[in-house]
């Protein structure tokens, strides 16, 4: 998964902000992608599957930041 400094600088600010914090898992699932870690040490770090972790970097890679802050 290729990444930008400016990508991986906008998921930090919106970790930083409560306003998003519904929204933080998601957050972290494609920040970890974008750093290089796999889905083993994704699932080992925030306990979740890779039933979650799939879709939710799926669905960065096709629309973007904005499609994991919203509703599902």
């Amino acid at each position: 998964m290729k990444s930008t400094k400016e990508e991986i600088q906008a998921i930090k600010t919106l970790l930083k902000d409560s306003s998003t914090a519904k929204y933080h898992k998601r957050l972290q699932i494609v920040l970890f992608r974008l750093m290089g870690k796999s889905y083993k040490e994704i699932i080992e770090l925030l306990g979740c599957n890779q039933t979650t972790i799939w879709p939710t970097v799926k669905k960065y890679e096709e629309f973007g930041l904005d499609s994991l802050l919203q509703e599902t």
